[in-house]
């Protein structure tokens, strides 16, 4: 009998490998955010699930490249399930229009605002995405630049 426990729990060990914690299926996500000057950089990328796709979403942080990887809003798992995803963008600048650090606080850039025009700012985004078990690397490209003072 308690071969039969050690043998369930490896299987199930195994199974779950590419899973979070909670036992959704993830994909590993690579990406890039683009825009007609070049790579978006300090900015926060959110995937938000569409009807029928598993999972709370993800979210990501793109380096000074536009380069970013998700993380499950959910528990801290990378990748995301296979599915249709809305996606949102959000880079804040000062009041000069320049790209704030990621660590940057409203406490210290008082006068900072969103850099990404709306609506690929806002929940209602137009951006869509569809992730499969092939998606490795994902671009995402703005139709038109970020906002610019």
């Amino acid at each position: 009998m308690q071969k039969l426990h050690l043998s369930l729990f490896v299987l199930s060990y195994l199974f779950c490998i590419g899973c979070g914690g909670d036992g959704v299926h993830r994909v590993a996500i690579n990406g890039q955010l683009q825009s007609d000057d070049g790579p978006i950089a300090n900015a926060s990328v959110q995937f938000i699930p569409e009807a029928g796709t598993t999972g709370d979403g993800a979210l990501g942080m793109s380096d000074a490249e536009g380069k970013f990887t998700v993380i499950s809003s959910r528990d801290a798992a990378s990748g995301l399930p296979p599915g249709n995803y809305r996606v949102r963008i959000s880079q804040m600048v000062d009041g000069n229009g320049i790209v704030l650090p990621a660590e940057a606080t409203q406490a210290e850039f008082p006068d900072s605002r969103e850099g990404i025009p709306a609506p690929y700012s806002t929940p209602n985004s137009p951006l869509e995405v569809t992730v499969t078990e092939d998606d490795e690397d994902i671009i995402i490209a703005l139709p038109s630049a970020p906002r610019k003072k």
